[in-house]
C-alpha cells in the first residue's frame, strides 16, 4: 500500500490526536494534583498542546492543498 506522500504529515498528526489529549490531559493534571502547576495552569497548558496539533493539522493541509 503506498501513501500520498502529501498527506502522511496530516494523517499522522491526525491519528495521534486522541492518545496525545489522554496523555497530556493525564500528565497536566497529575502535575496539577503533585503542586508543580496550578490548576489554570494545567488546563492552559493541556489546551495549548491541543490547539498547536490541530493548527498543525490544518497548516499543513492547507500547505499541500496549496502546492498541488
Amino acid at each position: 500500500m503506498k501513501f500520498d506522500q502529501k498527506w502522511v504529515k496530516v494523517l499522522g498528526i491526525a491519528m495521534s490526536l486522541p492518545s496525545t489529549i489522554f496523555v497530556t490531559a493525564y500528565g497536566s493534571f497529575k502535575l496539577s494534583e503533585l503542586g508543580y502547576l496550578s490548576k489554570i495552569q494545567a488546563v492552559l497548558l493541556f489546551l495549548a498542546i491541543v490547539c498547536n496539533m490541530l493548527f498543525m493539522m490544518v497548516y499543513y493541509a492547507l500547505n499541500k492543498k496549496n502546492k498541488s
